[in-house]
């Protein structure tokens, strides 16, 4: 299980649970150290909220939140599968009660479908992008089958990558208008190295 550094990329939205339960901190310590801490109240439902992510290595991704006002955490999984989201958390340790919550069917990602961002593959040599992909799972799938070597790069949909870092208080950009975020290209989200296809350990270049 690979931890995910923030901001990572998760295609559901904030209500978009597919399992809840009631959790105080100690509850949640198995997670480790938080990714984030998002402490604007007026960014929040009121109060502190904690963020966790995970990757497994069959390609489930998902994400725990917890909302320290109400001693309460939810978790977002792609795919949105409850039970597997159950599963990975108690290998992680975490002991609780847990609900299932089925996404409505209009609700679940279709084939080809991107939210939030889409993920660009740049082949070793290349000087653009070489392929394109709505989910890192179709990625991961690609690579595997191809052996390429490269960077994959989760980039923002509807969002220059300036406003993206500018959103998340990136210290340090370059004015607005300028030549200089005419060409941004960032640091922050979510970048990985690949190998013959395989994802190098430890090359998550992203994070707060």
């Amino acid at each position: 299980m690979r931890r995910l550094s923030f901001p990572f990329v998760m295609p559901y939205g904030e209500y978009d649970w597919v399992v809840g339960f009631s959790a105080t901190r100690e509850t949640l310590a198995p997670l480790g150290a938080p990714a984030y801490i998002e402490e604007d109240s007026a960014r929040t439902v009121g109060g502190r909220e904690f963020y966790w992510a995970f990757e497994r290595e069959d390609g489930l991704r998902f994400d725990v939140v917890w909302l320290e006002s109400y001693r309460a955490a939810d978790v977002r999984a792609d795919p949105p599968d409850a039970k597997q989201a159950i599963a990975a958390l108690r290998f992680l340790g975490v002991n609780a009660v847990f609900e299932e919550r089925p996404l409505p069917d209009e609700l679940l990602m279709k084939r080809r479908q991107a939210r939030g961002a889409v993920w660009l593959f740049t082949g070793k040599g290349a000087t653009q992008p070489t392929a394109v992909f709505s989910r890192k799972q179709s990625a991961d799938s690609w690579l595997a089958k191809t052996g390429f070597s490269g960077v994959l790069v989760a980039y923002p949909l509807d969002c220059s990558r300036y406003d993206f870092e500018q959103g998340f208080g990136t210290p340090n950009l370059p004015p607005a208008n300028s030549a200089e975020a005419q060409s941004f290209v960032g640091n922050l989200g979510e970048r990985y190295e690949y190998v013959d296809g395989r994802q190098v350990p430890g090359t998550d270049e992203g994070g707060a």
